[in-house]
């Protein structure tokens, strides 16, 4: 794999992972309301609608450092920008990329999935969560 050099700022944006409304907005500084789950809560992330098996591309140059599953967003990666900018994007399937792998933007990463039991109402979607230095950003603000 190709080492990049990773950098990313507040005057760099991000591509579209799908194409999609979103469905559940970004909501750290007051809650919003979960269909599924009937309970209003924040939201650190986009949920973006999408349908199964549609790819999911990198939104911008990065490095994969960690991937996993959880309940609550199914199967995701988590990618390092750079200059402590990070993005995770869940509810995928059939994942390619592999834990310290550099991604070129717009490379697949996976595919979306079914829904985790926490978004059956919202139906298929991306999770998209874009931090800087631990601290949850509003992804809309870094999208193209």
């Amino acid at each position: 794999a190709v080492s990049l050099a990773l950098k990313f700022g507040q005057t760099q944006s991000m591509m579209w992972p799908v194409e999609g409304n979103v469905i559940l907005d970004y909501s750290m500084d007051s809650t919003i309301y979960f269909p599924t789950l009937e309970q209003y809560k924040c939201n650190p992330a986009l949920v973006i609608q999408s349908d199964v098996s549609q790819p999911v591309s990198a939104p911008a140059d990065s490095r994969v450092i960690a991937s996993g599953t959880n309940e609550e967003i199914g199967n995701y990666l988590v990618l390092d920008l750079g200059d402590g900018y990070t993005v995770t994007c869940g509810q995928m399937k059939e994942i390619q990329a592999v834990e310290g792998e550099y991604l070129e933007k717009g490379q697949v990463l996976g595919y979306v999935a079914e829904p985790t039991k926490y978004y059956t109402v919202e139906g298929p979607n991306l999770y998209l969560q874009l931090n800087r230095d631990q601290s949850a950003l509003d992804p809309l603000d870094y999208l193209e």
